[in-house]
């Protein structure tokens, strides 16, 4: 898998989260759990696990609002009994999660930080709609 805390988006998640007391590491996924983005407090491997793991998450959620009738999932929280972690919707397609250091983080400070970084760069943070690409013999191939 390439680099993603090289590209232009893993500076920011450095600049707007890394240095909210509480934050442990961030990551930007798209929403079939492949890691756009990811602070340097998490190794590349570490990174793609949990992008895999915020887009099961994610799912749920939007299983649990279709079910209920709740009109779109904004949030998500996942309380443990030594951290939190909290996505947010950020952009179509797209979502950033965060895992604080312990279970004493200011659970809203760090969610303001996340809601004030996902509005300011909106459609930077959307990822577009992976589509099938058609093949010669007629079908369509991932």
């Amino acid at each position: 898998m390439s680099e993603t805390h090289a590209n232009s988006l893993g500076w920011l998640l450095d600049e707007q989260l890394g240095s909210v007391e509480g934050v442990r590491y961030a990551v930007l996924v798209s929403g079939d759990g492949l890691l756009k983005a990811r602070t340097h407090t998490i190794d590349q491997e570490g990174g793609e696990k949990l992008a895999a793991l915020t887009a099961s998450l994610r799912a749920s959620a939007k299983a649990w609002d279709e079910f209920t009738g709740g009109g779109g999932v904004r949030q998500h929280l996942v309380e443990c009994a030594d951290n939190f972690c909290l996505t947010t919707a950020a952009g179509q397609n797209t979502t950033l999660m965060v895992c604080t250091t312990g279970p004493l983080a200011d659970v809203g400070l760090i969610t303001d930080h996340m809601v004030r970084l996902a509005v300011q760069l909106g459609t930077r943070l959307s990822t577009g709609e992976r589509t099938p690409v058609p093949q010669r013999d007629g079908s369509l191939g991932a």
